[in-house]
């Protein structure tokens, strides 16, 4: 198949785009970064469009499209400029999206994976009861946002399009992300919890991550969320300790809450607030997570 992965020069899309490759499909990144990463510039036959929103020319020939596209929401100051870059990176470039995919009618592509986030069931301090696909939205900031983003991408569902929303947790690389960002002060011996430690961290491996959208791709009854998490998701306590264990190092340095909300504002609450996911479709659906528990994640990622 040729598929085309808008957002597709950030982290997840341009792993995908080489995992997709080597399952033989052909791939057509939009990206209005302008330019590829270094993983995608070794290979000569991607198909880069350049440009806020494919046109129905970049369009023609592709079967399906994986947006990922959406400005970063951990490790940034949320601004209200910058809460509307957030927004209108993924609401409205996803109306405008699914309007083109629309317009095209049976020459246009046959599904749309569309990112989501686990945000969409709240955001909490301390442990919660899990929550699966079939929980309803939370009413807070990020909960709408998430619903809202949804809601978008549901439209292209109603013109016989099939429909898969990836609600995505922590994902775990070394390559960028929540994980790279913490290794640096545990391996100088001041790793530790953020805040009171009892948040909790639906994380999922990079393997998990990208093997469970390649899964979905071929499962042609999957629509609808799929919460693309662990099991096992852990809270942040037990995240460090475990990380600990693994580099050989303590976990005891304690970072305070007060600190990230200085430096990020509200965007501190990525870190300081989780959500206790499982992904009960996906398990339901007959998926194996290669990396279920995060000692063994963890150990593979590093070695």
């Amino acid at each position: 198949m040729l598929i085309g992965i808008a957002g597709g020069t950030g982290l997840i899309g341009s792993m995908l785009a080489i995992r997709l490759k080597a399952e033989g499909h052909r791939v057509r990144i939009f990206s209005r970064s302008g330019k590829l990463p270094p993983r995608l510039q070794r290979i000569s036959e991607w198909d880069v469009r350049i440009g806020t929103l494919p046109t129905r020319a970049d369009l023609e020939g592709v079967e399906g499209i994986i947006n990922l596209a959406g400005e970063p929401i951990a490790g940034v100051r949320w601004t209200p400029e910058y809460k509307q870059r957030i927004r209108s990176s993924r609401v409205d470039f996803t109306r405008d999206l699914v309007g083109r995919l629309t317009s095209m009618g049976e020459f246009g592509p046959k599904f749309l994976f569309n990112a989501s986030a686990i945000g969409i069931y709240g955001s909490f301090e301390t442990a919660t009861p899990p929550f699966d696909e079939d929980s309803p939205p939370a009413e807070d900031e990020l909960g709408v946002l998430c619903k809202d983003w949804e809601e978008e991408a549901l439209e292209a569902q109603k013109v016989g399009i099939r429909t898969v929303l990836l609600r995505t947790g922590v994902v775990l690389t070394t390559e960028g992300g929540a994980l790279s960002s913490m290794l640096p002060a545990f391996k100088l011996f001041a790793g530790g919890p953020i805040g009171t430690g009892n948040q909790v961290l639906s994380w999922v491996h990079i393997e998990d991550q990208l093997s469970a959208i390649l899964f979905l791709l071929r499962k042609e009854e999957a629509k609808g969320p799929f919460n693309i998490v662990s099991p096992e998701p852990l809270s942040n306590e037990q995240f460090s300790k475990t990380l600990g264990k693994t580099l050989g190092r303590p976990a005891f340095t304690r970072m305070p809450s007060f600190a990230l909300s200085l430096a990020l504002g509200e965007g501190s609450i990525v870190a300081t607030h989780g959500q206790r996911v499982v992904p009960k479709r996906l398990l339901e659906l007959g998926y194996k997570f290669r990396y279920p528990s995060l000692e063994g994640a963890l150990r593979n990622l590093l070695g």
